[in-house]
């Protein structure tokens, strides 16, 4: 039995090709890729949503061009041009009932990142007595750890929104992404 996978939503697709495209990683990396993941490049809007492994391929290609912060550099502008809009309804009803508005934003953390990806389990466990706590990111099956990069810019969007925030740490394992945010 094939194990279930994790898909990348058309939306998120359309603003990470977008952005790639604009910052001058696609050209180089065409290439590199094989047909379903040109498919993917060339129409991210012809599907709901896109396999996560054609996604890390992608990732892959301007990482192996560049390296890991153009990755990182492309997904927060991703996420500020274009995903940032999509989730500022939500966000802005949950920051004007917030005491603590990081808290609050990941409080409704798995709504934010099912604007972006399925199949990707996401946690918040906050701290006990102080500000933060560990974000946590199961995939069904084990990623490449440059798909860590891509986390940088929702947590750009959410500390710009919440007027504070930073990673402090990141564990990645094969499955498994972990950050710890304080505020």
């Amino acid at each position: 039995m094939e194990q279930p996978s994790w898909q990348v939503k058309a939306t998120y697709m359309v603003s990470f090709v977008s952005a790639a495209n604009a910052m001058g990683y696609l050209a180089p990396v065409r290439k590199k890729l094989d047909a379903a993941t040109l498919e993917m490049i060339e129409r991210p809007a012809a599907r709901a949503s896109w396999p996560g492994p054609q996604f890390i391929a992608l990732l892959e290609a301007i990482e192996a061009h560049a390296d890991k912060e153009a990755v990182r550099a492309v997904a927060i502008r991703c996420s500020r041009e274009r995903m940032g809009p999509v989730v500022k309804p939500l966000a802005g009803v949950l920051l004007s009932l917030a005491k603590v508005p990081m808290l609050a934003l990941l409080s409704k953390l798995e709504h934010f990142v099912s604007a972006g990806v399925l199949g990707v389990e996401s946690k918040f466990e906050p701290h006990e007595g102080r500000p933060g706590g560990m974000v946590t990111f199961t995939f069904p099956q084990p990623v490449s750890a440059v798909m860590s990069a891509t986390w940088h810019g929702m947590f750009d969007v959410g500390f710009t929104l919440a007027k504070g925030g930073r990673i402090v740490s990141e564990h990645l394992a094969p499955r498994t992404h972990r950050f710890e945010v304080t505020w």
